[in-house]
């Protein structure tokens, strides 16, 4: 047991999230700015203050961990060495607060039986008996504040101790705190102090991302197209945080695979495991022609991030032969794409080479081939209960037939301009599919026969702590950031 060497991960523990790097890729001019500010208890030993505020997975947690590590690094080689505890506001109260600020110099200080003002007291008493200075850093503090907790913030910007013990502070929230604290306490987090941390862009996720996979990773184990697709799933967000996980799931699941290399399938399944935009309620619900769409995607595009357009409408035509389907003209097929993409199924992207501009469609998640093998099976549970009247035409032999090669097809103007195009769906296309799971890999009925809203996946899905996709484009074309 746990004799097989890994083959793809080095160190797990660099893609932790709790591992601070020693390099803040794009997070620079926020360090820089960090260090201006501490620059007096650096120089003189006087108390510093700063408040870093940002959305989720901006690096401000990591940031002031990095910061903190250096600071206390420098402050050892000056010759005035000091203390540091960091805190997460979420889940204590006040007087949790101090009293881990207290077992810094008590470790056997008990829990309980003793008032928050007691501990502000115990905490006074050992900062003024103690030569050395102390940083405090409270995470979502907002939090905190909310509770109607302001008093501990007070008490460690306005703590009476010796100049050779001072007591300084970084504040961390997502939000703006300005009118959660007194003005005794925002007199001290002035203005100047912030620190704003903006989401990432999609190039800069990429290079995190990248860096991280080279120090977590053997060399040369994760392809680029996968690299590309973790930060094009994290930019949606801007969120450094879901990039790394996705990394982490992805090089778990091709570890397990036995497969050479991170590829974009692995990506997809990581991000099926964290969230999915694709459940299977949202595939019974689709009629036959729509579902033949989704399979052709699935079919085309294997193991690429995305294949243009006219490759999918080939491979729809020939899954409509397949299952003795009538083929849909261009312009219907279009407004099949759109349909999919404004439901999060699929994923349409306009490229301009050349040759003039075009329509790239992806997956944004689930791998192709667990799609595919769903769709094949939603698609034949429907024909056989349709009888007779739609066969599959699949020889015995298991090959397709071969169908005629269609010349080079373009989008039509409507999908490149967001304009209408043929009106809806057909009723003849519509048939309703059975609420009935044929396959394997996705949860279909519920006990009582109760249908769930299960998610089209690799392994049973993990549901929690990610970001939930939603995607409500309304108009028929694409979305205007791509026109």
């Amino acid at each position: 047991m746990f004799e097989r060497a890994s083959t793809i991960i080095r160190d797990g523990s660099k893609l932790d999230f709790d591992y601070v790097p020693g390099n803040l890729v794009h997070r620079e001019s926020q360090m820089a700015r960090l260090e201006t500010l501490f620059r007096p208890l650096a120089e003189r030993g006087r108390p510093c203050t700063a408040f870093l505020t940002g959305s989720v997975g901006t690096g401000k947690t990591v940031t002031a961990a990095r910061f903190r590590a250096d600071l206390t690094e420098y402050m050892a080689k000056a010759g005035r060495p000091m203390d540091s505890v960091y805190i997460n506001c979420r889940n204590t109260s006040e007087a949790g607060v101090l009293l881990s600020i207290v077992r810094l110099y008590d470790r056997g200080y008990p829990d309980r039986g003793f008032s928050a003002d007691e501990m502000a007291r115990a905490m006074v008493s050992h900062l003024s008996s103690s030569p050395r200075g102390l940083l405090v850093i409270l995470d979502e503090v907002d939090v905190l504040l909310k509770r109607g907790t302001v008093d501990v913030v007070y008490q460690l910007t306005r703590t009476d101790v010796p100049r050779t013990s001072p007591v300084s502070i970084i504040l961390i929230s997502q939000y703006a705190i300005d009118g959660l604290l007194d003005e005794a306490s925002m007199s001290t987090f002035r203005r100047a102090n912030t620190i704003r941390f903006n989401r990432y862009s999609q190039s800069e996720l990429r290079e995190i991302v990248a860096a991280r996979a080279e120090e977590a990773l053997h060399p040369g184990r994760i392809t680029e197209d996968a690299l590309d697709l973790i930060a094009e799933h994290a930019a949606d967000y801007g969120d450094a945080r879901l990039a790394i996980e996705l990394l982490d799931r992805a090089a778990n699941i091709a570890e397990e695979d036995s497969q050479g290399e991170v590829t974009v399938e692995h990506v997809r399944a990581a991000k099926a495991m964290i969230y999915s935009s694709v459940s299977e309620s949202k595939l019974m619900s689709l009629n036959i022609n729509k579902m033949a769409v989704v399979l052709a995607t699935a079919r085309a595009i294997k193991d690429s991030p995305a294949v243009p357009a006219a490759h999918v409408e080939k491979t729809y035509a020939v899954v409509c032969e397949e299952y003795g389907l009538k083929a849909r003209k261009h312009t219907q097929f279009w407004s099949y794409l759109q349909d999919l993409d404004r439901m999060g199924i699929v994923k349409l992207s306009q490229v301009t080479d050349l040759s003039g501009r075009s329509v790239n469609v992806a997956l944004p998640d689930i791998p192709s081939k667990v799609l595919a093998a769903k769709m094949e099976s939603i698609i034949e549970g429907m024909l056989e209960e349709e009888g007779d009247e739609v066969r599959p035409l699949r020889p015995r032999g298991g090959d397709l037939r071969q169908v005629q090669r269609h010349p080079p097809l373009r989008p039509p103007l409507h999908a490149v301009r967001g304009q209408e195009g043929e009106a809806g769906d057909p009723q003849a296309d519509r048939r309703e599919p059975r609420r009935q799971d044929r396959g394997g890999g996705v949860r279909g009925e519920g006990q009582h026969g109760r249908p769930q809203d299960g998610v089209v996946g690799v392994r049973p899905q993990e549901r929690g702590g990610g970001p939930r996709h939603h995607d409500r484009r309304g108009d028929r074309g694409l979305p205007p950031s791509q026109r």
